[in-house]
């Protein structure tokens, strides 16, 4: 499977390499109250691009992996990023119940208790789904979305932190920055030297995307009861400042209000892409082929230009969706880029089985 995914693109497609640092080109594009852009750190001006390639969501699609396994047995995952030039594949969940880990507290290995503080597990995968490592992150958020940077040799994580709990939950207030350590344990209270990053002011329910093409990450966050999304130049965020303003911010759109369950999103050029559905259940039968719903947002306009709903993998078993992600299978050509989308899956129906990830993937026309 991993050789297919290594090679099937490369026979198909041919064209001059297009590098993934290049500025953005075109004119900024937001909501009315979006400020210019800022300068970044060399000195020249990131935009949202005029142009870039979309994922048409109707489009066949591909396999990653299916049904590989997680650190955690017990708990679905949650989102997933994707390092190709490493060949490495990152994916959080809520850390099991039974865990103990450093610090902990009497009954901190309860699940209700990981899930409402926000401890998240992050496995670290190959291309072909083989578990690699992992390490635990306390105090996070619900993982909804996370994002990968590689920045030459080097290799960070993005995620929410200092989560609040609301509900059964933790979510998170603030972004981080930090690479992979196999093993370790980031507590969000007792860690020091943590890269934090408050990219809007007064905000809750924050989580990040990456997208490695145009070197931009979005930031999915709360405002006054509303869901948001700020599209910012990776670049700028890299570094600490006072204050960070965004190339783009629209409003969650009205299609997702209501009934639909949001699972995820991702970035790539001037789209937004959203995930939502639900798991296999009584009102959501397997021989109903699933709710689960892919769709395209344009970050210059806010409007959805396209939305399906997706019965790719409805063969799986559970098959709830779970995380968006998007990379390059061919570092420096944007034209090679993948759109993951993401099931917790199991190998049978039976709910004693080990929670499982799977990752089907669309490409560029």
């Amino acid at each position: 499977m991993a050789d297919h995914f290594l090679t099937r693109r490369g026979l198909l497609r041919a064209g001059s390499a297009a590098a993934a640092g290049t500025a953005l080109g075109g004119a900024l594009v937001g909501h009315a109250a979006a400020a210019p852009a800022r300068p970044t750190a060399g000195g020249g001006v990131r935009q949202l691009p005029k142009r870039s390639p979309s994922f048409d969501l109707t489009s066949p699609h591909d396999e990653l992996f299916v049904n590989a396994g997680l650190h955690d047995q017990r708990t679905i995952m949650q989102s997933f990023a994707v390092d190709s030039v490493g060949g490495h594949v990152y994916v959080v969940q809520i850390t099991q119940g039974g865990t103990v880990l450093p610090g902990d507290e009497s009954g901190d290995e309860e699940y209700a208790r990981r899930a409402a503080r926000g401890d998240l597990t992050m496995s670290k995968l190959d291309l072909a789904g083989n578990l690699l490592g992992h390490m635990y992150l306390k105090r996070f958020g619900h993982g909804v979305a996370i994002g990968v940077e590689r920045t030459g040799r080097s290799v960070h994580l993005w995620t929410e932190v200092d989560s609040v709990t609301e509900g059964a939950s933790g979510w998170g207030t603030r972004l981080l920055r930090f690479p992979f350590e196999d093993g370790a344990v980031i507590d969000a209270d007792r860690t020091t030297g943590l890269q934090r990053r408050e990219l809007l002011p007064g905000v809750d329910r924050t989580t990040c995307n990456v997208d490695p093409g145009y070197r931009t990450l979005a930031m999915r966050y709360r405002r006054d009861g509303g869901f948001r999304y700020a599209l910012f130049a990776l670049d700028d965020v890299r570094v600490d400042r006072p204050s960070y303003t965004p190339l783009a911010d629209v409003p969650q759109p009205a299609v997702l209000s209501g009934g639909p369950v949001f699972q995820g999103y991702a970035t790539y050029g001037r789209y937004l892409y959203l995930y939502d559905g639900q798991i296999y259940s009584g009102a959501n039968p397997p021989e109903g082929q699933g709710n689960a719903h892919l769709t395209r947002v344009n970050w210059h306009t806010g409007e959805v230009e396209q939305r399906v709903r997706t019965i790719d993998g409805h063969e799986l078993h559970r098959r709830e969706p779970e995380g968006l992600g998007v990379w390059l299978e061919q570092p420096g050509r944007r034209d090679s880029a993948r759109l993951g989308f993401a099931f917790g899956t199991s190998v049978t129906a039976n709910p004693d089985d080990d929670r499982l990830c799977t990752i089907l993937v669309k490409d560029l026309p």
